[in-house]
């Protein structure tokens, strides 16, 4: 399960749900997979050679999803492989990843065996390394390997070793037959068969013998021998590596596989020829030994040459390994961003990533640039989720690293200082926020001149942030330098482009220019549909903010069609407990509310409130939420309904006031206005008075700073 809840791909089994029953017992929910493995279902509708390709590709590509993600497979074959037809085309799925293995920490501390109990896996289909009882370094190349198993099972009909054969050697002849035996290529094992074998395995894969035998010799011998290399370094490096040879032999290209060189067979020769090869290495040595003599010096002198080049080279591959390491991880936890875009749950993301977080410093001290690259993604991958104060520390850890070992002015450090400056941004640290963008605009314009890709992305957010410190004349000014830059490197049609067309629609709005800030909007929600479609969360986002344009000139009706669609975008993509949904549902009750739809507005108001009780009880939000619903009920003259849901909601707001911006605490003066309208309209002129007199003393106070759609936006 824990496997599974990572992965997201179309041939990969799916998890939809897990937890445990009243009693205690667990479970998980599951895709029901209606199909049959996939050889049965090849040779039941007589696929021909080149369509079974195709499936299998579509196996690599779900098998190099799971490698992403950190998860090998260990247990590849046709039994977890089933084919199911969807609207008459056949898709594979890969089901059960029982004894799957994590590459980086582990998925729990139960693993299921085998009837042998010290092996994990199929014997048929088990690579060289996983037959070592010891070994723990097995890594993603022992599972191209089970992988070219299942190719040679889909070509020939049988699999390299007989499992009946492997079971018979008994335990120790079957770990020496995986490990040792050099299998038949898959022409020889066509060609060895009986003349009626062959013509029933021909006729299941719609051809004829000689046809058959044609197709596989070449290009598909070699893919499928390099898949079973003894040694994992001759393989195929992914999945995807096997899968695009497949794709070159079927375009009819140049395959990367190659027959063994001569000193490849050389190499074979002598390991399976010890004795004799040993015998006449000892008479090479008896006839070189006066020589080894007379040059002992020139020897010793050479070997400590020789030790010096050795260390050198552990020393670098270890580096490497590092980097490899580094970049794997970079690769894998940059993947999740569609994930957590899409609102899915990050809890397994955070843990990982605080273990790896504690890790880093320890594991990697002696590669300080490796320690900091790492340190810089982590910390990419933190602001992701809205984990700021985490993301600070790692930004700020990796800038001290590359500072030290590699000075000030690199890219690297413009890119930390950017990055830096977006996360205090987004943690209300607003002036700190201002001196690290300030610090990297000035280095990226130093170091990738004035005119780059660089420079526009730190322009725009330096844009947002004067936008909310209020300096709207200086913001539209970067909003629009940026704007330029990327017009001018990637032409007119392009998401950065549409993104930097977003920000100006929002300062001209904050300006009031309503008309051209509705204008610029338009074309940078018509540019980003274009491009994306219109099932986005950035597209649902910009026709969100084009509604509250349309709000703000009174234009409701209209204003109500674009955020109930921007809403039903939302709650398809992010779910309806997610961040933006509820922020989108409190604009489209603002919006009802202004144009007096009380009855409309009601059930949506509680759902905005009694979702946000379920998801952030204790927050300022929550308590805005619960004061536009007594705001609904006032307004259909429900006043005994509405009076202590609006009492407890201001008590709520002033309690979690330190909560709010400052400019934000508007809604403070609503939740008072809305108390005073309510014993106004039941004529308790006494308690109309005493609110009154609060809301005066709000008001003394500068509560009043910006309009309702500001802070909504805010919110």
């Amino acid at each position: 399960r824990q496997a599974l809840s990572m992965m997201d791909h179309p041939n990969i089994a799916r998890v939809f749900d897990a937890g445990a029953t009243d009693t205690g017992r667990p479970y998980f929910v599951m895709e029901l997979v209606r199909g049959i493995e996939i050889t049965d279902f090849c040779d039941e509708q007589k696929l021909a050679t080149e369509d079974r390709l195709k499936l299998f590709i579509q196996v690599c590509q779900a098998i190099q999803h799971a490698h992403q993600k950190g998860i090998i497979h260990r247990d590849i074959k046709p039994s977890n492989i089933l084919v199911t037809v969807n609207d008459g085309v056949p898709v594979p799925k890969v089901i059960d990843f029982g004894i799957a293995k994590a590459t980086q920490g582990r998925l729990t501390d139960q693993t299921l065996f085998t009837a042998f109990e010290q092996f994990i896996g199929t014997p048929a289909y088990m690579s060289p390394e996983q037959a070592v009882l010891t070994s723990l370094d097995i890594d993603t190349r022992s599972d191209i390997y089970s992988l070219g198993v299942l190719l040679y099972e889909l070509l020939t009909g049988k699999t390299p070793f007989d499992q009946k054969e492997l079971l018979a050697a008994g335990f120790d002849g079957m770990r020496r037959t995986i490990r040792e035996q050099e299998p038949p290529r898959p022409s020889t094992r066509l060609s060895s068969l009986a003349a009626e074998d062959l013509t029933t395995t021909a006729a299941r894969r719609h051809t004829d013998a000689p046809k058959l035998l044609h197709g596989v010799r070449g290009d598909l011998d070699w893919v499928v021998m390099k898949t079973l290399e003894k040694d994992r370094g001759r393989r195929y490096e992914t999945a995807n590596g096997l899968a695009r040879d497949i794709e070159r032999h079927l375009a009819n290209e140049p395959v990367v596989a190659r027959p063994p060189s001569r000193l490849y067979r050389f190499q074979k020769s002598v390991r399976r020829n010890k004795t004799a090869y040993a015998a006449v290495t000892a008479v090479a040595l008896a006839l070189l030994m006066g020589v080894v003599v007379s040059t002992s010096q020139a020897v010793r002198a050479k070997r400590a040459e020789r030790e010096q080049v050795r260390q050198r080279q552990i020393a670098e591959s270890k580096e490497r390994k590092s980097q490899q390491v580094a970049q794997f991880l970079k690769d894998m936890l940059k993947g999740v961003e569609p994930s957590v875009a899409l609102g899915r749950d990050a809890t397994m993301l955070r843990e990982i990533l605080d273990q790896t977080a504690e890790r880093v410093g320890r594991d990697l001290h002696d590669f300080p640039d490796v320690e900091a690259e790492l340190r810089g993604t982590i910390g990419a991958v933190y602001q992701l989720i809205s984990e700021y104060e985490k993301a600070e520390a790692m930004y700020r850890r990796a800038l001290e690293l590359w500072r030290a070992f590699g000075g000030t002015e690199q890219p690297v450090v413009a890119q930390l200082l950017n990055n830096l400056g977006v996360t205090l941004y987004s943690w209300d640290k607003l002036a700190e926020a201002e001196r690290f963008l300030r610090e990297a605009l000035v280095l990226r314009r130093q170091l990738m001149g004035a005119r780059s890709l660089e420079v526009a992305e730190t322009l725009l957010h330096q844009g947002a942030l004067l936008r909310r410190q209020g300096k709207l004349a200086d913001a539209e000014v970067a909003f629009r330098e940026s704007l330029a830059i990327r017009r001018e490197l990637l032409g007119q049609e392009h998401r950065l482009v549409a993104e930097s067309i977003q920000g100006l629609a929002t300062v001209l709005r904050r300006q009031n220019s309503l008309e051209e800030a509705e204008k610029t909007m338009r074309e940078a929600l018509a540019m980003r549909t274009r491009l994306e479609g219109g099932e986005t969360p950035t597209v649902a986002d910009m026709t969100q903010e084009l509604g509250e344009m349309l709000a703000d000139q009174n234009r409701h009706a209209e204003a109500e069609l674009l955020l109930r669609d921007a809403l039903a975008k939302l709650r398809k993509l992010l779910g309806a407990t997610h961040r933006e949904t509820l922020t989108c549902m409190a604009m489209l009750l603002n919006t009802l509310l202004a144009a007096e739809k009380f009855a409309d507005a009601e059930p949506l108001a509680r759902e905005c409130w009694q979702t946000r009780q379920m998801v952030m009880p204790d927050d300022a939000r929550t308590f805005n939420a619960q004061s536009l619903l007594g705001g609904c009920l006032l307004g259909l003259k429900r006043y005994r309904e509405a009076e202590p849901l609006l009492l407890a909601a201001y008590e709520g707001l002033k309690l979690h006031e330190g909560q709010i911006p400052p400019e934000g605490r508007y809604v403070i003066k609503e939740a008072l206005k809305r108390i005073v309208q309510m014993y106004e309209a039941t004529r308790r002129a006494d308690k109309a008075i005493e609110w009154k007199q609060k809301l005066t003393e709000a008001e003394k106070h500068g509560v009043l700073v910006l309009d309702e759609n500001q802070w909504l936006e805010l919110a």
